[in-house]
């Protein structure tokens, strides 16, 4: 393999029998891999990074080797490249048996980790915890203990449309708690009584769907702005967003399925009934 050439993978992205699309705002986007185990997200975010940067420093390498304006140079940086590519690709040989896919299929890709299921915790205090004991419900998996802190479990998140609503209410929630706090101090500065009283107006919205917003989301998975939270990750997609020529292909695919399967859909349901007559006795 010559030093120009790219590292020995698949340059469409991965293919597999089963194709999962999920809608991420106005794209569409194809799950590459998903992972269920946060230990094993962890590895795989950073085995992804590590081999991400090292395609990142080969294909500069390549530019440079384009650029060089000399031939020692351009051997030389030739000489290094090959040594890199071949670095890479056993590598990443190593990581398509793992994940089932090549970093070189998605590095020069639009992807994204999009989670779909969340665990969330609570940073509660001694006396917080003890009450949460005291609960005929309580389970003891439910409070964790990390260094000093007490963290108590206040809600499983599961699918993806839960999990979005569940992050814009939180931005939400905190956004108006930031508008709270620069209503008040300016409330504090302001010497005009109209001043003050346009504030005054303006904090007092503020603070009412600040406080019904905060009520809705801690009736429903225990979330108060009053407390510091954690977030364990129980399951999350690696997901590629797909071009406009492969969104037309998708749409085209599932429009020739449709039109497959509507003829044995009418068939099935014109389908005259057969009656079985009964046996005559001789």
């Amino acid at each position: 393999m010559s030093a120009t050439d790219t590292p020995s993978a698949p340059a469409e992205a991965p293919k597999g029998p089963v194709i999962e699309l999920i809608p991420l705002g106005q794209n569409l986007a194809r799950v590459v891999l998903t992972i269920s185990n946060q230990g094993s997200l962890l590895r795989f975010q950073q085995e992804l990074q590590t081999l991400g940067q090292h395609f990142g420093r080969i294909q500069q390498l390549q530019q440079r080797i384009q650029a060089a304006l000399t031939t020692v140079e351009r051997d030389a940086l030739t000489k290094v490249t090959e040594a890199e590519v071949k670095d890479f690709n056993e590598k990443d040989a190593v990581f398509v048996k793992v994940w089932g896919f090549s970093v070189s299929a998605v590095a020069n890709r639009q992807a994204t980790f999009v989670n779909t299921a969340l665990r969330l915790f609570a940073v509660v205090t001694e006396e917080e915890a003890a009450k949460a004991k005291a609960d005929k419900n309580f389970k003891e998996e439910q409070l964790v203990v990390r260094g000093d802190r007490r963290l108590l479990q206040t809600a499983e998140i599961r699918g993806l449309d839960l999990v979005i609503q569940f992050d814009q209410f939180a931005k939400v929630l905190q956004a108006r708690r930031d508008a709270a706090v620069q209503l008040t101090e300016l409330l504090k500065r302001a010497e005009k009584d109209e001043d003050k009283t346009r504030i005054q107006t303006q904090l007092d919205q503020t603070l009412e769907l600040l406080n019904k917003g905060n009520k809705e989301m801690a009736e429903s998975v225990g979330y108060s702005i009053t407390h510091n939270y954690e977030v364990e990750v129980l399951e999350s997609k690696f997901v590629i967003l797909l071009n406009q020529e492969e969104v037309n292909q998708v749409m085209a695919l599932a429009q020739q399925q449709q039109a497959a399967a509507a003829p044995a859909a009418v068939a099935a349901a014109e389908a005259p009934k057969i009656e079985k007559k009964a046996e005559k006795k001789n």
